[in-house]
């Protein structure tokens, strides 16, 4: 197995599990804004390298055109699904949506997006499929608290 691919595999497992963490860390109130913001940078990421990959002196061709459109699409049904989301009172769904972002970033891996790097995609795949378990499994834990509670 080539070294990259664990040294990638280990780095999106580690920043993972510090974003697990992290939310752990939080009120019960406050987790669901945490994993919402993590969804947020997710989708902002893609849609920055493909503006980075605009070549404005020459015209921007219709594949960088298109890659910015894909992009901006898609961050946007994340970024409004998740608001709909955090209203719900449904939070654990954004472990749900996390983890639909881990099948975007395989899309991008086995597509081979030119306007984003392979090795950026494979450890976010990683990422998003550990982080959006632990959202899942914290946001659930939260929800079931609040139900106690009442």
């Amino acid at each position: 197995m080539d070294a990259n691919i664990i040294i990638l595999a280990g780095a999106g497992a580690v920043l993972a599990g510090l974003a697990i963490g992290v939310g752990a860390m939080h009120s019960p109130a406050a987790r669901a804004y945490w994993f919402y913001a993590q969804l947020v940078l997710m989708v902002g990421i893609y849609a920055g390298f493909a503006l980075g990959g605009l070549e404005l002196s020459d015209g921007i061709s219709r594949a960088e055109g298109s890659a910015v459109l894909i992009e901006a699409l898609t961050g946007l049904a994340f970024v409004f699904v998740g608001l709909g989301v955090l209203q719900s009172g449904r939070t654990w769904l954004l472990g749900v949506l996390i983890l639909l972002h881990g099948l975007v970033d395989l899309l991008h891996l086995l597509l081979g997006a030119a306007h984003s790097p392979a090795w950026y995609a494979f450890a976010c795949v990683i990422y998003d499929a550990i982080a959006g378990a632990g959202a899942i499994w914290l946001l659930s834990a939260s929800n079931r608290g609040a139900e106690a509670d009442n």
